[in-house]
């Protein structure tokens, strides 16, 4: 068959002209050429074809709406059953009698909602793993949903007596307001029997809400409500804690022989949420849930919530409910979640936590009593505010926490209370409980102090920094002393004492960390706990000081290299003060470990440090000293200094005293704080240096060899690299007792003494040999005596 592209010659062309350009350099003929781009045309279009073959499978291929969803809007919540066939979606609603009709396209679900001879439209987004959605519905209101994951367990599903069913109605709103278990509240609702019959749906979800808003504000203990009365119908009043406001729950015993509770009229609703705001001073029911948020009741509310959600924001809600000050700050994020497993495991074997049994005013007294036991008493009390404007605030007492895990220990065998699903520990320590507890029951078992199984965990623990600390030790090098019997050298010295520093932090880390999980901390063994965490500051300090050690002596050797003396005082300073503030910060740590406070050990280092500077008072007017020094800048090294009437170079200058060396070579330490004070001339500093010379010239030198000789030496002088041309003189100067002498002055431009030596010694070898060439000759010392014979 005629390849088809040979039916249209443009199309051909350009086929050979793009062979030619992407081919033009391979080794192959045009024609290979332009087969091997048609080839590759007919693979791009298969890739193509495959490509948009694909995306229209997955396209068709999304999630789908069959199942039971978990749903929620503003003011309500449904379980929506939902079945699809084909792009056609049906289901229902409940509560409500509810029922949806749609459409899908790809991943939206568009359609209507009818209740109650109402309808709307609705446009859901299913997500793509199809686990939820996310939609609206009328005009804008959102209504998101999650696929159901079946009924959990309940406290009670029975209606036999007014107290169950209040109990019944009171766990499953629980359930639902905790777990998000909307079959929950579905359940609750048909506990409920609307006084005056039907009504449209959101009239009844109106008042159910108002009547929702009573009992969550109430106070009162579900084991009071009638128990199985006579009557057809019972009343159990319930208060707002506190005030003198009250309701009366009313129940009716059902055609079926159960008890429902009344929900009564919108307005008679409504007057006894009124009655009970104003009681509390509150313009809502919202201000007054904030104001009871801070009670024994809001803290118990945050604690079960914040458990629900501890992977979220609940980790820090549970926290905040919990009176750590038992623990040293640093342990608060480590042991925090440790207590409040064991408050959890305490609570869900305690019984079922009924919220309203528990006082939600803020202004309460005395402190709330939920458990008590011969061991301990879970104790919610009221907590004073570290700022004088605010509000104290609830929270589980310190003695609370002090108790848990001997509380825990009397009490693990109880099964948890009726009605509390099984859910996953908190921490590692209680993970690793559960499993020994299915593997190895019996190390549970307490033999001295702890569990079996911790101390067997400790022992563990120990060999393994042990076997750390040993491999570790033979990275330690070993020093002269050790190999040649000779003087170990200061650098090997410090690298040994760097592998022990980090063997002590290291091993002391390994133990912090496996005493942590296994969860001795709040056992009597704790004080082994607090061994370990200031071995592993002590070790960690040590290290950062000795390394800070090494790497300023190695900017000590770079900055010894440069001439600017400041480098090296910077330099000593700031090695100075790092290490400084790794041992404040490492004695800080400590005091946190051992749980002193901070003020007292930063006052002691005050006034220690006041007797230290009183004490040391020269040596920090010496470093006073070498600030300023290190301000005014007068010398650097090597330069020529003049100073207490001596000259002297400048060989090093330290925090407390400055080297110098003097033209004898005899060295000088002068404190700073004296040598700051002195007057400082630098010859160093000088840009150019001067050289004097006085030359002595026999009387009987004619005056044509004086003049040939000063003026050959000028340009003598001036021949010197490095004289000032602009700063030489040389003449006659005057009639010395032996010679006539002549006066040399110039300029040099070098910048220390030994050059201003060498270009001198230079010159007056130069000098020398120019009296001989002009044949002038240097006076001598001479005294002429005249004798006088005397005429007699």
């Amino acid at each position: 068959m005629k390849d088809k592209l040979t039916y249209f010659p443009k199309r051909k062309r350009m086929l050979r002209f793009l062979a030619a350009f992407f081919f033009a350099k391979g080794s192959g003929t045009p024609a290979e050429s332009e087969k091997t781009l048609r080839l590759s045309c007919h693979l791009l279009l298969a890739c193509l074809f495959v490509t948009i073959t694909a995306s229209a499978v997955l396209a068709q291929s999304s999630p789908d709406w069959s199942g039971r969803w978990d749903t929620f809007w503003r003011d309500g919540a449904a379980v929506v059953e939902l079945q699809q066939e084909g792009s056609s979606v049906t289901g229902t609603y409940e509560p409500g009698s509810g029922r949806i009709e749609g459409q899908v396209d790809g991943q939206i679900l568009r359609g209507r909602w009818f209740e109650d001879q109402v309808s709307g439209q609705l446009i859901f987004a299913i997500s793509d793993d199809g686990g939820s959605f996310t939609g609206r519905f009328d005009t804008g209101e959102w209504w998101n949903g999650r696929r159901s994951a079946g009924a959990g367990e309940r406290l009670i599903t029975g209606d036999a007596s007014p107290r169950e069913t209040l109990q019944s109605i009171v766990a499953s709103v629980s359930d639902f307001l905790i777990g998000g278990d909307v079959d929950a509240l579905r359940f609750a609702r048909t506990l409920l029997e609307f006084e005056g019959g039907e009504a449209p749906a959101n009239t009844l979800r109106h008042r159910q809400a108002l009547l929702w808003d009573i009992i969550d504000m109430s106070t009162f203990r579900v084991y009071d409500a009638p128990p199985r009365p006579e009557a057809e119908t019972a009343v159990f009043t319930i208060a707002l804690d506190g005030t003198e406001a009250s309701y009366d729950l009313q129940f009716v015993r059902a055609s079926d022989g159960g008890w429902r509770l009344i929900v009564e009229d919108t307005e008679t609703l409504s007057a006894a949420v009124r009655r009970y705001l104003n009681a509390l001073g509150q313009p809502n029911v919202a201000a007054a849930k904030t104001t009871m948020a801070n009670s024994p009741r809001g803290v118990m509310q945050r604690f079960l919530f914040g458990i629900h959600d501890w992977d979220g924001a609940g980790r820090e809600a549970v926290l905040s409910t919990l009176d750590l000050s038992l623990l040293p700050d640093h342990l608060h994020s480590a042991e925090g979640p440790l207590l409040a497993d064991y408050l959890k495991n305490v609570l869900d074997r305690a019984g079922f936590v009924f919220l309203q049994e528990i006082p939600n005013n803020p202004n309460r007294t005395t402190p709330y009593v939920h458990y008590a036991h011969p061991v301990g008493d879970i104790v919610i009390a009221r907590m004073p505010a570290e700022d004088e404007d605010a509000p104290d605030r609830w929270a589980f007492d310190a003695e609370t926490l002090r108790n848990l895990p001997a509380l825990y220990s009397a009490m693990q065998s109880l099964p948890m209370a009726e009605g509390i699903p099984p859910s996953q520990p908190l921490t590692q320590f209680f993970s690793l409980r559960e499993r020994i507890r299915d593997t190895s029951p019996a190390l549970l078992n307490r033999a001295v102090v702890i569990e079996n199984w911790q101390w067997l965990a400790i022992l563990l623990m120990v060999v393994a920094a042990a076997v750390l600390v040993a491999l570790l030790g033979l990275l330690a090098p070993k020093t002269r002393a050790e190999a040649d019997d000779d003087a170990a050298d200061a650098p090997t010295l410090q690298s040994k004492g760097l592998v022990q520093a980090v063997r002590l932090t290291l091993g002391s880390l390994v133990l912090v960390w496996g005493f942590s999980i296994i969860g001795i901390i709040e056992t009597p063994l704790a004080a082994l706990h607090t061994l370990v965490s200031a071995a592993a500051v002590i070790g960690a300090t040590w290290f950062a000081v000795l390394a800070t050690g090494m790497i300023g002596a190695f900017f000590q050797r770079r900055a010894a290299t440069t001439v600017s003396y400041a480098d090296e005082i910077v330099t000593a300073m700031a090695i100075g003060i790092i290490k400084l503030t790794l041992i404040t910060v490492g004695l800080l740590l400590l005091a946190e470990i051992v749980d002193l406070p901070y003020e007292g050990v930063l006052a002691g280092l005050g006034v220690g440090g006041l007797a230290l500077a009183f004490a040391a008072r020269e040596t920090v007017s010496n470093v006073l000293g070498g600030i300023l020094l290190l301000t005014d800048r007068p010398f650097r090294r090597g330069d020529l200094i003049e100073t207490h009437g001596q000259l002297a170079t400048v060989e090093t200058v330290g925090i407390r005293s400055t080297r110098l060396k003097r033209l004898d070579d005899t060295v000088m330490i002068i404190p700073n704080a004296q040598l700051s004070d002195q007057v400082i001339v630098n010859w160093g500093l000088r840009a150019r240096r001067r050289i004097d010379l006085s030359i002595g010239l026999t009387y009987d030198t004619p005056r044509s060899l004086l003049d040939q000789f000063i003026e050959e030496l000028r340009a003598v002088m001036l021949r010197q690299p490095s004289t000032d041309a602009k700063d030489c003189y040389v003449g006659l100067k005057d009639f010395g007792e032996s010679a006539i002498e002549i006066e040399c002055r110039c300029f040099v431009f070098v910048s220390n003494y030994d050059d201003q030596v060498e270009v001198r010694s230079a010159l007056v070898a130069d000098i020398v040999g120019l009296a001989k060439q002009v044949g002038v000759s240097f006076a001598f010392p001479t005294r002429t005596i005249q004798i006088v014979k005397e005429e007699t």
